[in-house]
């Protein structure tokens, strides 16, 4: 692959590349890689979105209730997931103490960084991996957004580095636009193409852009790059099965048959009762219903069975359990920590990825204006969102003061974004103080020589 890409880029003329035949083809692949991975990763959309197999599955009763109930847990843990892992915003750290590029880091990401983490996160967890792509908008600003195996493809190289040597990007212009467009990035190019209706590519230009690479990065939500729906899938689709069958239960229990024992009834004292509710029979007669009896306990135990299972497999805790009062907070943090470990491995991820966001991003800042950083000396702390007790945490750090800088302890506190803002808002406010009791000293002085001067 590393070979057609190289060969193309050779035969470049006046800086454009060359759309030849073994392009064509080579894209052609990849456009029908693409539509199988939609095909794939389709029912990942579906089930996060509620559309799960019972919708489509579900044993249908003429004449009786038939309800669809869909409890989504696929959803309900990913979202969590991303709640513990990314609700604090990622701090940036400077090795060699340089303010300046941290500053440079906040100015540029603080208004759009921490949701675009959160939604490159939660779209890996969904499908196993999804991508971030680099870009400058109109305003000369750098910006990234998140792309999914639904509506992009990429080849990487065969390497350990495994970095993006081409990449396709299928879209449509608006909500109503029937026509799909394709954008294929190699180096530093995009190539423009319209798709036919025999899904053809009809090449339409290419321009530029100011990275060296394709500026789009793969974000795995694992090693494995697979999503959590595959652990859940089967017991999830039980779970909607008998907890569907089971208010379906309820609903025809409601119907229950009317059954009337030594007397006859007329179409016309059936319609009469059921306006009024009164049933006039015999004296020898008996008039009950007839019900079928639910075995509830049964059901609520698979339930539960099911429910307990699907937290096992996605390493997550029922927040609802009842638990006992005087439980201690390290207890109750070791129930966390299976969800903690996976959590811990979805920041590692996307701290590489935020690592090769940086790498672009110096760039795009030594374009604009001449200024040198390196992304290697810029330290992540990507801390759990999670409760803390801030007096027992203030008296641990007060006790590192003497073997640790204050950088670093102010880096420990959850609700500190940036510490060496941090900082230098304190070191203000003590100068402010200290300029504020150095008037006071004056005022004072001033106000002792002028008693003196009065008295003499």
């Amino acid at each position: 692959m590393r070979n057609i890409v190289d060969t193309v880029l050779k035969r470049k003329r006046n800086g454009q590349i060359q759309i030849t035949p073994e392009l064509e083809t080579l894209l052609m692949k990849c456009l029908r890689k693409l539509r199988e991975n939609q095909e794939t990763y389709k029912t990942y959309e579906e089930y996060y979105n509620g559309h799960h197999s019972i919708m489509r599955n579900y044993a249908m009763n003429e004449s009786r209730s038939n309800m669809k109930v869909v409890v989504n847990f696929f959803k309900k843990f990913i979202h969590d997931e991303i709640a513990y892992a990314l609700g604090n915003p990622v701090t940036y750290i400077s090795l060699d103490g340089n303010n300046q590029l941290i500053d440079v880091i906040d100015y540029n990401f603080s208004h759009w960084s921490k949701i675009h983490d959160q939604k490159l996160m939660l779209e890996a967890t969904k499908f196993g991996e999804a991508y971030e792509i680099q870009y400058t908008t109109r305003d000369n600003e750098f910006k990234c957004a998140v792309l999914t195996p639904m509506n992009c493809f990429v080849i990487e190289e065969g390497d350990v580095e495994k970095d993006v040597i081409l990449a396709l990007h299928i879209y449509k212009n608006d909500l109503f636009s029937d026509n799909e467009k394709v954008d294929v990035y190699i180096s530093n190019s995009i190539l423009h193409f319209d798709v036919d209706g025999s899904d053809n590519l009809i090449y339409v230009g290419q321009r530029t852009h100011i990275f060296d690479t394709p500026p789009i990065e793969v974000t795995s939500a694992n090693h494995e790059r697979t999503s959590m729906l595959d652990d859940i899938k089967s017991e999830n689709d039980a779970y909607n099965n008998t907890l569907s069958d089971l208010v379906n239960e309820v609903s025809d229990f409601r119907q229950a048959f009317l059954k009337i024992t030594g007397a006859k009834i007329t179409d016309e004292d059936a319609a009469k009762f059921k306006k009024t509710g009164i049933l006039q029979v015999p004296t020898q007669a008996s008039v009950d219903y007839l019900i079928k009896k639910i075995d509830d306990k049964f059901v609520q135990n698979l339930l539960k069975e099911l429910e307990e299972k699907m937290y096992k497999l996605a390493s997550h805790v029922d927040t609802n359990e009842k638990l006992q009062s005087n439980l201690s907070s390290a207890a109750l943090r070791s129930r966390l920590i299976s969800l903690e470990n996976k959590c811990s491995l979805k920041q590692a991820m996307l701290e590489t990825a935020i690592k090769k966001r940086l790498k672009n991003f110096f760039k795009f800042i030594k374009i604009q204006k001449g200024e040198e950083y390196d992304h290697r000396k810029v330290k992540l702390k990507l801390t759990m969102n999670i409760p803390s007790d801030i007096t027992a945490l203030a008296d641990s750090l007060s006790k590192l003061s003497e073997v640790c800088s204050w950088e670093t302890i102010l880096a420990q506190i959850p609700y500190v974004e940036n510490p060496a803002v941090e900082m230098q808002k304190r070191r203000q406010e003590q100068e402010y103080a200290r300029e504020q009791e150095i008037e006071h000293q004056r005022k004072l002085k001033s106000l002792e020589i002028s008693n003196t001067t009065g008295s003499l």
